[in-house]
């Protein structure tokens, strides 16, 4: 951690971050100054050539499409800077239209990186356009020719304006995320002013940009990491929960009357506390129980279900990031609740991970156990190959096919056990194989939203499958009773 002061044309401080991190925090009640201090900070940067900066402004007008006009005045030396800085609409202005190209300049400077390194298995859309679309519930992100393309996960083409606030805001602040990263200059310290980036989103979607913005941070070398400083200014307790449980984040409070914010880590205790209250919006519109998850693949194939069921599967996930602290949750929320309530419940679900079996209650809090290795074994099942226009005997014909092709892949050997096994290597661990399940069985869905809709399909309905493998079999008898008979 550093300090990193600011000063204007006559050398004297104007802005101060004291402790600074790769991660800078910046909380603050409403006219505290959050934004005018981003905005001097960015508008100090512009004379000190030592500096890069990116001001993102909460102001994100327009549609995420290309747009002629927006192209030629970028070209201006200073005009974007000028616009954003301003932090409010102007005559033609589209912030989104500039997003769209700062993902035009990323798409280069990924393909640049590449011309000397073996790029075999690698491309923009995997490496990049993929991990936006993780981010959103009902719509993903191609390249196209030659516009970037939105489809449905049922395939149909979605007009650039016909995405909702929340995709489009997604999609535009992760451009430049994007942008910002893959264009880090290592003679300078490298400076993005993020200010509301969680306005219009979902604290769900909030939670999720947050950690797409830790996965871009990691994709750094530790040389690039060190010239990154990242200034978020927001009142998102999704946002500042997930960010909080990264070694790189700190956080700090801007005052009305200071130009000096005093950045700190966050303790371990409130890291643990955190996710209970990362969703706030959702725990205050519904009673949902929460059920406590084992890692971010359960949580977000648990959203997925609850958001495709329509209301029907209640639930409020909540993100453990191991197991000790699976532990330490449980034990703190039938602590809480039954300070609470007069009849509190509350839910964790684990991974088998090879050993199923019952568990016991913490408390109110009853604790499941998945019945197979973990929750990407569910893909397995005969409902889920169904959801991806398969079963298993087809796709073990699919998997040979592939397999034939694909004589010298990494993962072939789990692959070809798992196509000749008799369980579906059920108490295995099989996370390398989950993306070639579904890419095998020809679907492009992301493998958490086949889960997820596979889960809220089966809603209310009884086992069908007598093969052992139904999807009921993989969750165990307490899961299907308690979220979805």
């Amino acid at each position: 951690m550093v300090d990193l002061v600011f000063k204007g044309e006559e050398g004297k401080p104007v802005a101060t971050l004291v402790g600074a991190n790769c991660i800078n925090i910046i909380l603050g009640r409403n006219g505290s100054g959050k934004s005018r201090f981003l905005r001097l900070v960015d508008s100090y940067i512009a004379n000190d050539n030592n500096y890069r900066a990116v001001y993102v402004t909460p102001e994100r007008t327009g549609s995420f499409q290309r747009d002629g006009n927006i192209e030629t005045n970028m070209a201006s030396p200073g005009w974007t800077v000028n616009v954003r800085r301003a932090n409010q609409v102007q005559n033609g202005f589209s912030f989104k239209a500039m997003s769209h190209l700062a993902l035009r300049n990323a798409e280069n400077a990924y393909l640049r990186r590449l011309q000397n390194t073996d790029a075999r298995g690698r491309s923009f859309q995997t490496d990049c356009l993929d991990p936006i679309g993780k981010m959103l519930a009902n719509v993903s992100i191609e390249q196209g020719t030659p516009d970037f393309l939105f489809r449905t996960f049922d395939g149909t083409l979605v007009n650039p304006t016909e995405l909702s606030s929340g995709e489009s805001e997604t999609i535009a602040v992760a451009s430049e995320v994007l942008s910002f990263f893959l264009s880090v200059d290592p003679s300078k310290i490298n400076v993005l002013l993020l200010d509301e980036p969680d306005v219009h989103l979902h604290p769900d979607l909030q939670a999720r940009f947050g950690q797409y913005l830790l996965d871009r941070l990691a994709a750094l070398d530790e040389s690039a990491r060190k010239k990154v400083v990242v200034c978020i200014a927001t009142h998102s307790t999704a946002l500042v929960c997930v960010l909080a449980n990264s070694e790189f984040a700190v956080v700090g409070t801007k005052e009305f009357d200071s130009q000096t914010v005093q950045l700190s880590t966050v303790s371990e205790d409130i890291k643990k506390v955190a996710p209970f209250f990362g969703h706030p919006l959702s725990l205050s519109l519904s009673n949902d129980p929460m059920l406590i998850l084992e890692g971010e693949d359960d949580e977000r194939v648990w959203q997925q279900a609850a958001r495709s069921a329509q209301g029907k599967i209640r639930v409020f996930p909540v993100l453990a990031h191991s197991v000790d602290q699976q532990s330490d949750l449980e034990v703190f929320c039938d602590k809480m609740l039954r300070s609470i309530y007069d009849q509190p419940k509350a839910y964790s679900l684990r991974d088998g991970d090879g050993t199923p079996g019952p568990l016991s209650a913490v408390g109110c809090v009853t604790r499941f156990r998945l019945q197979c290795y973990a929750i990407e074994n569910l893909l397995l099942s005969d409902e889920c190959l169904g959801k991806l226009g398969t079963d298993w005997i087809r796709f073990q014909a699919l998997a040979e096919e592939w397999m034939a092709n694909n004589a010298g892949h990494k993962d072939l050997p789990l692959l070809r056990e798992l196509v000749s096994s008799n369980d579906r290597l059920k108490n295995v661990k099989i996370k390398n194989l989950r993306l070639l399940i579904v890419a095998i069985a020809k679907s492009t869905k992301p493998w958490e939203v086949v889960v997820g809709q596979t889960l809220a399909g089966v809603k209310g309905l009884q086992p069908t499958s007598t093969t052992g493998f139904s999807i009921f079999d993989f969750l165990g008898d307490g899961m299907r009773e308690t979220f979805l008979s």
